[in-house]
């Protein structure tokens, strides 16, 4: 091919000329910013973590800028508001292979909700990095044909361009030593036009090669796309397992950080499939409990308390608590607290009629294995909760054929998140029968002190008492002062009969209410349990 430029007037009159003296850019592969702290974050997410180490040293051998692809991935879950670098600080790999994934992954449908489980959260936020980096990673071979057009594009684009950098710098420099000593150096004339023809060579190869890039992601955008939500798909499923298993059975729910206790807690309920499906359902009625405690000012039947003065803070007027934002406030605040002259809510004390502790039998014949048995077990878990508020002792019977049952105990300030582990993975299996929870009951309550207990009987109904054991427990029921709630399995099969309802003061039906109402009702009504009823006021 002929060389461009055969003179010196030709280069004097080229592009190149005309350009400022260049610069050598540092190139950064990070698409996205972050400041010192999320870097931080970031970088001791990292630390010790061998699965990043062998996803990013295995794709690392085939694009460069992948670690930062999977930081920059991290940063768009984590971050309030992702920020862009500026593209002509990127390098090439980041431009054309992290940036249009990036791009795939905001303009994504589940983008948002992902965000709303991720964002500012950093458990959550880099294990689903972590899945996305991984699942790319098992891709990145086609994503790179794909995003490149051919093998070792975008390694070559970059060796050209960085080529090319270097070509533009020594005519830079030669064009200023020409312009000291003036066009009549011969040898120096021969130079500048040698690299001037090198800088056109360069940059027609990474024009030529860098088309070839761009034809091929936009032919194969649709492709890519497949991929990209398939990798955010399991990041997604990854970040709201997370949440999940740190929601159900984490001390401190709302704590999503990457610690040593939470890294276990995962471990634990990743390995069993029972924990798991339970997991499912006990994370979001914890909230539905926490909630109902958060929730203004208004306890059981909406009754408002009025307001006083004094220093705690968890029921301090938000009006109060936004003197903390401005520095010319602060010290009114910090007055008003040490004076215990705070606006907060009175909060009143519940009284009880009877309050007593919890029996909770759990039916786990074989027709309630799968779903109904993690539902029914995250129930339970949250009565345990509720007992535990409360000070209150709570039993898990759990029940299946004649004579068989197993009893956890759970008394007040002595549980383990291990206790409630091993009780949730707890299945009996066999056949129903509803007199071996009512007698273990019945022994609770003369045996270990359970005081006018409230007794949640669980089950699919699939079971019949006779007339003269049902007639023994109406006896006994006044004198023990415990009620019943039965919670009947039915769904699908309504119409079903009960034959608890004899005793019962409340019966909720799955055929009646979703599963979520149902545990509303339970934590909005949960005084219910220790009010006691007429025996033949019976809700249904």
């Amino acid at each position: 091919m002929l060389k461009p430029y055969q003179t010196i007037e030709d280069v004097l009159a080229s592009p190149w000329a005309q350009q400022p003296q260049a610069e050598r850019m540092e190139r950064t592969d990070r698409v996205l910013r972050s400041t010192k702290l999320e870097n931080n974050i970031y970088h001791d997410l990292r630390a010790e973590d061998t699965a990043m180490d062998e996803i990013e040293r295995s794709a690392g051998e085939k694009l460069r800028s992948f670690p930062a692809l999977s930081q920059d991935v991290f940063q768009s879950f984590y971050s309030l508001m992702p920020r862009h670098n500026d593209e002509t600080v990127l390098s090439s790999a980041a431009r054309k292979f992290n940036a249009p994934i990036l791009e795939h992954i905001t303009q994504s449908e589940e983008y948002p909700t992902l965000k709303e489980v991720c964002e500012g959260r950093e458990l959550p936020a880099y294990e689903a990095a972590l899945e996305f980096a991984s699942t790319v990673s098992d891709e990145l071979d086609e994503l790179m044909r794909q995003l490149g057009g051919k093998k070792d594009a975008l390694n070559t684009l970059e060796k050209l361009e960085q080529a090319q950098e270097a070509a533009a710098q020594r005519l830079s420099e030669l064009m200023e030593q020409l312009d000291g000593s003036g066009p009549d150096d011969p040898s120096l004339n021969g130079d500048v036009i040698k690299a001037a023809n090198e800088a056109e060579s360069k940059r027609r190869q990474v024009e030529a090669v860098t088309k070839l890039i761009d034809n091929s992601a936009m032919q194969s955008k649709e492709a890519v796309g497949g991929i990209v939500h398939h990798a955010l798909s399991a990041a997604s499923q990854r970040a709201e397992e997370v949440q999940s298993i740190i929601g159900a059975w984490s001390d401190e729910p709302g704590d999503l950080k990457r610690t040593p206790a939470n890294l276990a807690l995962l471990e634990r309920v990743r390995a069993s499939e029972a924990l798991r499906d339970v997991s499912r359902y006990l994370g979001r009625f914890r909230e539905i409990f926490a909630q109902g405690k958060r929730n203004g000012y208004a306890y059981g039947r909406g009754e408002k308390y009025s307001l006083e003065l004094g220093n705690d803070l968890s029921r301090a007027l938000t009006s109060e608590l936004a003197m903390l934002a401005a520095p010319e406030t602060l010290p009114l605040f910090l007055r008003k607290y040490q004076r215990r002259q705070i606006k907060q809510y009175r909060r009143r004390e519940p009284i009880y009629k009877g309050a007593g502790d919890i029996i909770c039998c759990l039916d786990e014949s074989g027709s309630t294995a799968g779903e109904c048995a993690a539902w029914g077990k995250a129930v339970a878990l949250t009565l345990l909760e509720i007992a535990e508020s409360e000070g209150r002792k709570f039993a898990l019977v759990h029940f299946s054929g004649p004579g068989r049952f197993q009893t956890d105990l759970f008394l007040p300030k002595q549980t383990t998140v291990e206790d409630k582990l091993r009780a949730a993975e707890t299945f009996l299996d066999g056949g129903t029968d509803f007199c071996t929870p009512m007698n273990e009951a019945l022994r609770l309550m003369q045996e270990e002190g359970f005081d006018n207990a409230d007794i949640v009987f669980i089950t699919d109904g699939e079971c019949v008492l006779t007339q003269e054991y049902i007639s023994k427990l109406q006896e006994k029921q006044p004198a023990r002062r415990f009620t019943i709630t039965g919670i009947l399995l039915d769904q699908g099969n309504e119409g079903m009969d009960f034959s608890l309802k004899a005793f019962c003061q409340t019966i909720y039906r799955t055929s009646e209410l979703t599963g979520d109402a149902i545990v509303h009702e339970i934590v909005d009504v949960r005084g219910n349990f220790n009010t006691q009823l007429p025996i033949d006021s019976c809700v249904q």
